[in-house]
């Protein structure tokens, strides 16, 4: 901002008050910290020009969390509560509640969330199940989940991989016309027996298809079913013709005609991730070079500022920096953990956005205020678990459980015990979160106090892909440990 000469913000915690200022426009609240109690406070900054007059003013209310403070908890029977979801996983594909149904295809395809038990959701009421779905984000998971349950040999392993293979077929059978600037693309939203709708109308998010996409590649893994991996195949080389000049990708377009309705997007990882999940199978060299670029952009633009944009189908546009999510934080940590013998800073840099994740969106500690209830104020919940984005402000059973994948990866890249004890404690938090018939809470519906169940009562409005990615994360840290123990 022009004559802007000095920054301050006054902090407020109760009864208490501190100021801090800066003569560049970076605020650190690092020599009150120590001082300030973990509870809400408010943030007032001033933006001064040389004489001392306010140009601009913004208020805002934080909050200082509770950090790590040790796993301090005997394992939870991670596999048996992942089983247990997955059973109900597979007894809803047929016999769960949808406001539409397509024959013989399962109820999750339509709707992407459980019906509602309580009037009065805040979500709204869907007593007959969610109307919309977003294919290009729930899907990938549903198929990485049934494979874990098949994997680790559930009772209905067979059911689970013919599932993951109607899901991955009804993929190749419903998606955009071989016409347009994304031919043959998965549709980001379907609603109603239509395609489209939403948030995004006839958009679709570029990246997301490459996420879908890798797990098409697990599926030809398992099946050797080669039109899974053509499939993959073709999204990579169809988004790597978007890429811009700086190595970034539009986020939404417009897929027969091209034209973009929103441009940023941190999402990049998504694409790397896929180049080298199809490495073993497929290389080609310009798509290497491809995710190369989008690497390096995404170390200069997004990791500097740390603008980790929400960019999930179901949110409108937002203002810059007004809606962060960790998702793509996570994204990318993986993709450095996993390439950490390219260049030694991407472990070192893996660590600070794991770092910055947790400062935004975990909630280690039940004593937390972190999460204010719109309705019943401050709850407590177990901790630690991951927020979904700033604009929905839920801690999730799925986000949680997608940072116990994240923690492995930064173990294996570090070998630091801290990591693989967040996951631990993380697995137990989202099994306490696990109703009587095996869903897990979404949203943070299980309230404790001095370490006890207050609130066990199954709410609804929990999504399929949500409890498919927290299953995923459990069975991937239950077989993790095992392996650790094989190798002593």
């Amino acid at each position: 901002m022009p004559k802007v000469t000095k920054y301050t913000a006054e902090v407020k915690q109760g009864q208490q008050s501190w100021k801090v200022e800066s003569h560049t426009p970076f605020l650190s609240l690092e020599t009150i910290w120590p001082q300030m109690e973990n509870k809400i406070f408010t943030l007032n900054f001033q933006w001064l020009d040389q004489a001392s007059t306010s140009l601009a003013a913004e208020n805002t209310i934080r909050v200082k969390a509770p950090d790590w403070q040790g796993l301090q908890e005997p394992d939870a029977d991670w596999r048996g509560a992942a089983d247990r979801n997955m059973n109900y996983f597979i007894h809803a594909a047929w016999h769960g509640k949808a406001p539409y149904r397509e024959p013989n295809v399962p109820v999750w395809i339509w709707s992407s969330a459980s019906p509602t038990v309580t009037q009065g959701n805040l979500f709204g009421d869907f007593p007959e199940g969610y109307s919309m779905s977003y294919p290009a984000i729930t899907q990938g998971q549903y198929i990485w989940s049934l494979l874990a349950y098949a994997d680790r040999g559930g009772p209905q392993k067979e059911e689970a991989l013919r599932l993951a293979r109607i899901t991955a077929d009804w993929g190749l059978k419903n998606r955009q016309p071989d016409s347009g600037k994304l031919p043959l693309f998965p549709y980001s939203t379907i609603t109603m027996g239509q395609f489209g709708g939403g948030n995004e109308g006839a958009n679709v998010t570029l990246l997301r298809p490459c996420w879908l996409a890798i797990s098409y590649v697990d599926l030809y893994r398992a099946t050797r079913h080669q039109p899974y991996l053509d499939y993959a195949i073709h999204i990579a080389k169809t988004t790597a013709q978007f890429q811009q000049e700086d190595g970034s990708f539009p986020y939404r377009l417009n897929p027969q005609t091209g034209v973009i309705s929103e441009y940023y997007t941190p999402a990049a990882a998504e694409f790397v991730n896929l180049v080298y999940a199809l490495e073993p199978y497929y290389f080609d060299p310009d798509l290497a070079l491809a995710a190369q670029r989008a690497i390096n952009w995404t170390i200069a633009q997004v990791c500097t500022s740390n603008h980790w944009k929400g960019v999930f189908e179901d949110v409108f546009p937002w203002p810059t920096f007004s809606n962060l999510s960790g998702h793509q934080t996570q994204n990318f940590i993986r993709t450095l953990c996993h390439l950490k013998d390219q260049d030694p800073a991407f472990v070192p840099l893996a660590r600070r956005l794991h770092r910055f994740l947790e400062d935004q969106f975990v909630i280690f500690s039940a004593e937390s205020e972190a999460f204010v209830h719109p309705v019943k104020g401050i709850v407590h919940i177990k901790g630690p678990m991951v927020f979904e984005q700033f604009v929905c402000w839920y801690p999730m059973e799925g986000h949680t459980g997608y940072w116990i994948g994240t923690l492995i990866e930064l173990h294996k890249a570090t070998g630091e015990k801290v990591y693989l004890d967040k996951a631990r404690a993380a697995a137990n938090a989202i099994c306490a979160q696990q109703f009587e018939d095996g869903q897990f809470s979404t949203t943070g519906m299980n309230y404790y106090q001095d370490g006890k169940l207050v609130h066990d009562k199954e709410t609804g409005f929990n999504w399929y892909n949500c409890n498919c990615m927290a299953s995923t994360g459990l069975y991937m840290l239950d077989a993790y440990i095992k392996s650790l123990s094989e190798t002593k």
